[in-house]
């Protein structure tokens, strides 16, 4: 079946599913490449450990005095 008239079908699925499917190319094109990726843990756990050794940081403006200065001084010029 030619790409496009693959397109419109998977522009329908649910997000979910486009993400099964998303997992299912890169396991096949994997294969073909002759790499295994396929792993016996279950791939929410697996998902669920990467996340947890993952360290996020949140910046925000308000704990940025540069940011706030600029912002500040921004907002006083164009109120005039």
């Amino acid at each position: 079946m030619p790409l496009t008239e693959l397109l419109p079908t998977v522009s329908q699925l649910t997000h979910e599913d486009k993400l099964r499917l998303i997992h299912f190319l890169l396991l096949a094109v994997a294969k073909e490449e002759g790499c295994n990726l396929e792993t016996k843990v279950n791939p929410v756990q697996n998902l669920l450990n990467q996340l947890a050794s993952t360290h996020a940081v949140v910046w925000s403006p308000q704990a940025d005095t540069q940011a706030v200065t600029e912002l500040s001084d921004f907002l006083s010029i164009s109120m005039n």
